[in-house]
Formats: structure tokens, C-alpha cells, sequence
């Protein structure tokens, strides 16, 4: 009975697939604990993010060149706590009337280049003096003394109101084409007029302040004694910047 029962378990096995034996499955990682065991710069009894002993300093050394040439343009703060920078005060404006004044002198220098500005007149009972306004008071008063040689002078002594500031007028125009700086004109005392007032003197001076004649005049002074006195005027005019020797200024 037990030699047939020994029997039926041999066929049985001999007609049963065999099964394959370990070493038939695929195993790519059966040695990996031997290399392992052979890399002497792996340290399996440190402790976690701990680098293993014997490690090589390059990877270090590396990242500290790369972040020095990163840092070349970086200025490193000031030593010390920060602070906070204050906040620029708000710019003063100046003074009302600092700016009117400044408005004006500036309207005032444009009068006195284009000619437009107002003259003013300083009158006694023999001299009569007048400048526009703007000029320098150093100017006047070396025309008061005859400082300014005349170039050119007019008589208007027995010409009546009208003629006389016709042929002024022709006078001035003359002398500011030639581009002369300093004329004597001279109008006389009026003592031969009516009523022994100065008739001309006074016409003038107010021909002076008006057009054309203000476009071209800078001041005008009672003459001193020798180029008669209180009967004549200096007249300092504008200078002529024209290239043309022929200028007829506007009205």
C-alpha cells in the first residue's frame, strides 16, 4: 500500500508544472547593497540632513563663487538700525508780492527795449531832466554833466509850434539812421515869446514822451551853461542795431 501510494504522488508531480526557483525573477537591485557597501564616501549611521563624513567641500566652494559674482553690483547697507528717511518738506512758494514785483520789473525792462515804457520827468524852475524808466540813474547823470559829446545839434529858434516839432521830429529820425547817442537841441528860454513863456521848452519835453519820438529817445537833460543853460537840451538816443544806415522806425 505504500509503495503504490509513493508511486501515484511521483506521477503526480512529474505531471504538475514545475514552479521556477528564485533565481529565475528579475532582480536588477540584488547587488546594490554590495556597491554600496563598496562607496566609502556613503555613510549610513548619520542622521538626517546631516552631510556624511568625508564629504568634498567643491559643492560648497562652488556656491559661494557663483553667489559673490551674483552680489558684484549689491552695496551692502549701512551698519547699524535702518532708519526712515524723511520726507522732503513741500517748496515754498514765494510772496505775493514778491512775484508782483518781479512781474513788474520785468514789464518794465521790455518798456524800456521796445520803447514803450513811460519816462519820468524830474522839473524845476530853470532844468528839466527826464529818463525812461529803468535806466541807469549812473547814465543820467553823466548826461547832466555833458559827459556825452553831441554828435549833432538842431536850433529851433524862431520856427513856431508846429514847424518846430516837424523838423525835430525829420531831426531825431536823421541822427538815430546815422547812429548818432547824443544831439543838443535847442528850443531857447522862450523870453521873445508871448507872455515870455518857453513855449517850445515845454512842447518839447512832451514831444520827447510821446510817439515817434519815444522809440528812439533814452533821456534828455537841461544843458550845462556853455552849451546854453537851461535853453538847450542833451538828448541821449537808443542805439541804432539796424544794418541798414536808413531806419524809419514804427509810429
Amino acid at each position: 500500500m505504500g509503495r503504490r501510494k509513493r508511486r501515484i504522488l511521483r506521477s503526480m508531480h512529474r505531471s504538475c508544472p514545475q514552479r521556477p526557483s528564485l533565481q529565475a525573477f528579475y532582480t536588477p537591485f540584488q547587488s546594490l547593497d554590495q556597491h554600496l557597501a563598496k562607496d566609502p564616501s556613503i555613510n549610513f549611521d548619520c542622521e538626517p540632513g546631516e552631510m556624511p563624513a568625508g564629504t568634498s567641500d567643491d559643492a560648497h566652494e562652488d556656491e559661494s563663487v557663483l553667489f559673490v559674482e551674483a552680489m558684484t553690483d549689491v552695496s551692502p547697507l549701512p551698519e547699524g538700525r535702518p532708519e526712515r528717511i524723511p520726507v522732503a518738506p513741500p517748496a515754498r512758494k514765494p510772496a505775493r508780492f514778491l512775484a508782483r514785483e518781479e512781474i513788474e520789473a520785468y514789464a518794465s525792462l521790455v518798456d524800456l527795449v521796445t520803447g514803450d515804457g513811460p519816462f519820468e520827468v524830474w522839473w524845476s524852475d530853470e532844468y528839466v531832466d527826464g529818463a525812461v524808466v529803468g535806466l541807469s540813474p549812473v547814465i543820467l547823470k553823466k548826461l547832466r554833466r555833458g559827459e556825452f559829446s553831441y554828435q549833432e545839434y538842431l536850433d529851433l529858434h524862431g520856427l513856431n509850434r508846429k514847424d518846430a516839432r516837424e523838423e525835430v521830429t525829420r531831426f531825431i529820425r536823421r541822427c538815430f539812421a546815422a547812429r548818432h547817442r547824443c544831439v543838443l537841441i535847442i528850443p531857447g528860454r522862450g523870453l521873445n515869446s508871448k507872455d515870455r513863456q518857453p513855449v517850445l521848452k515845454e512842447g518839447l519835453v512832451r514831444w520827447f514822451m510821446q510817439a515817434p519820438l519815444k522809440r528812439l529817445v533814452l533821456a534828455f537833460a537841461s544843458a550845462r551853461s556853455y552849451d546854453g543853460g537851461a535853453g538847450a537840451f542833451y538828448v541821449l538816443l537808443r542805439r541804432n542795431k539796424e544794418k541798414s544806415d536808413l531806419v524809419t522806425p514804427a509810429l
